[in-house]
């Protein structure tokens, strides 16, 4: 949604950032790959054929320390669509994502908005579908 806002560096790390979160559970399902496509579509970038690059603390540390509180919120808000493509909120990605919030300074308030925003799409987007889909 957010993620053409981010610069080419910037687009890099969330990509490597949700390339973690979304192999974390060992389950890297079909409807996290579409998402991720889905957002290198939407940044102009290769997915990297699902391969990170650097290690996750780097890439936690680089967000945390060069992103401004706007680009924080826009990964925030796409990881937690990520996590939610699959309709599994596994204990490894809650780690993960407690991990983020900590460190990116969101408090429990913010996390539930953002999760309340993702569930909110999803169900509009299932209603479009079936509008489409079924008349």
């Amino acid at each position: 949604m957010y993620l053409s806002l981010l610069n080419r560096e910037q687009k890099s790390l969330f990509l490597e950032l949700e390339l973690y979160m979304s192999k974390i559970d060992s389950n890297f399902s079909e409807e996290e790959k579409i998402i991720i496509n889905t957002h290198c579509l939407e940044m102009h970038i290769d997915n990297n054929n699902y391969e990170c690059t650097m290690p996750l603390d780097l890439v936690i540390s680089r967000i945390q320390k060069e992103f401004g509180d706007k680009e924080k919120r826009i990964v925030f808000l796409e990881l937690v669509a990520t996590i939610m493509a699959d309709n599994v909120y596994h204990d490894a990605e809650k780690e993960l994502l407690n991990k983020l919030q900590e460190l990116l300074e969101f408090d429990s308030a913010s996390t539930k908005i953002v999760f309340d925003i993702i569930n909110s799409i999803k169900e509009s987007y299932k209603k479009c579908a079936h509008f489409v889909m079924e008349g």
